[in-house]
């Protein structure tokens, strides 16, 4: 259904002012009885309807029979009955009138009844009732303070709103968020997303003024394209942290190509998060720690971090975590080092970021923030609290209206002073983290997304589209010489070349070409050719040509006996230079992605290669080149001079552009690409692609 009617449907969810629970309960070990309870514990000031077929009244609320029965037509149904009952639970709540529903029953697809929950889709459409779920643990709306969940019940209000695909970590984020006094929005389990997907969530929290940011768990999306559309306009304006499980599923079939046997979902996923500005974390702790920070931080202007700390360790913690996060401790300018010292604060500082001051107070601090401001030492400060210090959440406070400068705080070794104060700072929107490796990567959490948020202003993205429903014929690798074809029509450079069916007919080519020449078996079965002992180089005369004609076949077929042989490419040899791949397959989820590395040893053994969805823009294909570790080698190492980075990036874009309108290709290599001083060369071409039906 339209993005549009999807947000509506979540509002009128989400802000449904009567709610009729089907399956209420009166036993306490009934999901019916949990959520019900959950329900009135949260505070809903709505009208609340119990319904089950037995009647009578719980919690003080009189228990109707059918939806028919309920006095008005419900905003929400809650649906808590056996599965094989919900259809018709859903006919009855659309006559009614309802108009949006949140199934909390398993017993669907995931329960082996794809059949069911097909069933309740349908109605879905056919009777416009949207729907969160089935097999939930439920939604919780702060605003509206519904809590339709069967645990736990979280009252305390705050700027971090969680979706997941998983109830215990649905639970265990929006539990640690009002422990600590930070407090959620929303809290969304994701469920089988029969109708209401998690790309419609986003968009819906996108616009929501009382979320901040966003922290997802999901392990699996259910329509790529869309999500890329949804976090594309969304990222850049309201952050998302996403943790992603199933890392290291061994779902990745064998492919044929580099690329496709590199490009591992997760790789895939990483990648484009990274591309649309979506933050994504290793673990639940990290997940929380990033969305807390970009939910309370103040936007820093750069990457330049001041640790002030009570403790030498702490301090040592977090200059530690610095660099992996993509920040820095700038050494201290003297003219702040001599003012610091005149405020005489402790005679026992060690004067170098991090700071360690010893014990001071919370006016100390004060002070040197203040300082630190004046003298533009950093453009965020870590307050690193290893010691108890009253009075720090006011002084904090006073400091986020008095100065420009973004602050977080660590605080740990505090007992219970440092428990007080961490619960009022987070109340107050101020950012504390347990331990100060923890607040270092909320920082750097923070950095990131800034830095995306101000490089993508009026950076418009091209719809990505359905490119599959044409195809779905058999997969076919195509012959080199005309996968060369199909570069052809976007400038992308390959040697001088001929088709060769007999050792004379391959002479005669590379007499016209010129030597050295580099002979490579044609066939539609052999797709390494050099596993095959289908590649000789340099082959410098007439006659090691037609020697080396006979020979090849010899070798190819005693290795590939089976081999269909169309014949051999002489190709002029290229001159000397440094090796990359460039290379594209279409991701079962996002569609065309495009990926670079250097060659050789870089891509069989370190997998040292970058991915990015297409369509490509030109700050993709820089990016996506500097972010492997061998990118000194392109820039020039050991006074070497450094090679043609924009005919790669050229080159890049158009194989982005390439993929993007032919969308028959599965899998392209175009390895080796030989990188020189000016322009670049594709040496090999390898594709497949899918006919269609």
């Amino acid at each position: 259904m339209a993005t549009a009617q999807s947000s509506q449907a979540i509002g009128r969810i989400f802000k449904a002012r009567s709610v009729a629970v089907v399956g209420a309960s009166g036993n306490p070990s009934k999901f019916g009885y949990m959520t019900l309870d959950s329900i009135i514990r949260g505070g809903y000031e709505g009208q609340i309807y119990p319904v089950n077929p037995k009647g009578g009244e719980l919690f003080g609320l009189k228990v109707y029979r059918s939806i028919k029965d309920v006095p008005e037509p419900p905003d929400l149904v809650i649906i808590i009955v056996p599965a094989r009952f919900i259809p018709a639970v859903m006919r009855e709540a659309a006559e009614k009138g309802t108009r949006g529903a949140v199934i909390l029953s398993a017993g669907f697809r995931e329960a082996g009844r794809p059949d069911l929950e097909e069933e309740i889709s349908i109605i879905s459409k056919q009777t416009a009732l949207r729907f969160v779920g089935p097999n939930v643990q439920g939604i919780n709306y702060l605003p509206n303070k519904l809590c339709a969940m069967f645990f736990p019940v979280i009252t305390k209000r705050g700027p971090l709103s969680v979706i997941t695909q998983s109830g215990s970590a649905t639970a265990a984020l929006s539990e640690w968020a009002a422990d600590e006094g930070l407090g959620i929005c929303a809290a969304i389990n994701l469920g089988n997303q029969t109708d209401l997907c998690e790309s419609d969530y986003l968009e819906f929290l996108a616009a929501d003024a009382d979320t901040k940011s966003m922290a997802l768990y999901i392990e699996g999306l259910k329509d790529g394209p869309r999500f890329l559309e949804v976090i594309g306009k969304t990222g850049p304006r309201k952050p998302i942290v996403i943790l992603k499980g199933g890392k290291t599923q061994a779902g990745q079939q064998a492919a044929s190509s580099h690329t496709g046997s590199l490009a591992g979902s997760h790789a895939v996923f990483e990648a484009a998060c990274h591309q649309y500005g979506v933050l994504t974390a290793v673990n639940l702790e990290h997940l929380y720690d990033c969305a807390k920070a970009l939910a309370t931080m103040r936007k820093p202007k750069g990457n330049r971090v001041l640790s002030i700390a009570t403790s030498g360790g702490m301090g040592t913690l977090a200059a530690d975590e610095a660099e992996p996060q993509g920040l820095t401790l700038p050494p201290l300018p003297d003219a702040f080092i001599d003012e610091l010292r005149s405020q005489e604060i402790t005679p026992f500082a060690n004067m170098e970021n991090p700071l360690d001051m010893g014990v001071i107070t919370a006016e100390d601090f004060q002070k040197i923030v203040m300082l630190a401001e004046q003298y533009d030492v950093a453009d965020i400060i870590l307050m690193n609290l290893g010691d108890p210090v009253p009075g720090m959440p006011e002084i904090t406070q006073h400091l986020l209206e008095n100065t420009d400068v973004s602050i977080a705080v660590s605080y740990l070794g505090g007992g219970e002073q440092e428990k007080i104060g961490r619960m009022k700072m987070l109340e107050m929107g101020i950012p504390v983290f347990r331990t100060p490796d923890r607040a270092m990567r909320g920082i750097g959490a923070m950095v990131k997304w800034t830095a995306y948020h101000r490089r993508c202003q009026g950076l418009k993205r091209k719809p990505i589209e359905n490119r599959r429903e044409h195809f779905n014929g058999g997969e076919k690798f195509v012959l080199e010489p005309e996968a060369v074809e199909y570069l052809r029509p976007y400038n992308i450079r390959y040697p001088e070349h001929g088709m060769a069916g007999s050792p004379e007919e391959a002479a005669d080519i590379a007499d016209r070409l010129g030597y050295p020449v580099v002979m490579k078996v044609v066939a539609k079965d052999v797709y390494h050719k050099s596993d095959s002992g289908g590649v000789a180089v340099g082959i410098q005369t007439r006659h090691s040509v037609i020697n080396e004609f006979s020979e090849m076949i010899s070798r190819v077929r005693s290795k590939r006996p089976d081999a269909s042989i169309e014949g051999l490419m002489v190709c002029k040899e290229a001159p000397p230079g440094l090796e990359v791949i460039v290379g594209a397959i279409d991701d079962s989820i996002f569609g065309p992605t495009i990926m670079f590395g250097l060659g050789g040893i870089f891509t069989e053994v370190y997998r040292d290669v970058a991915f990015r969805i297409a369509p490509l823009s030109r700050q993709d294909a820089e990016e996506m080149i500097r972010e492997i570790r061998g990118y000194p080698l392109l820039e020039g190492t050991r006074g070497k001079s450094g090679y043609d980075i924009q005919q790669l990036i050229d080159l890049i874009l158009r194989i982005s552009q390439l993929v993007t309108e032919r969308p028959d290709i599965r899998e392209l290599d175009l390895n080796p690409v030989r990188l020189f001083k000016k322009g670049l060369t594709v040496l090999d071409v390898r594709m497949f692609v899918e006919e269609r039906v």
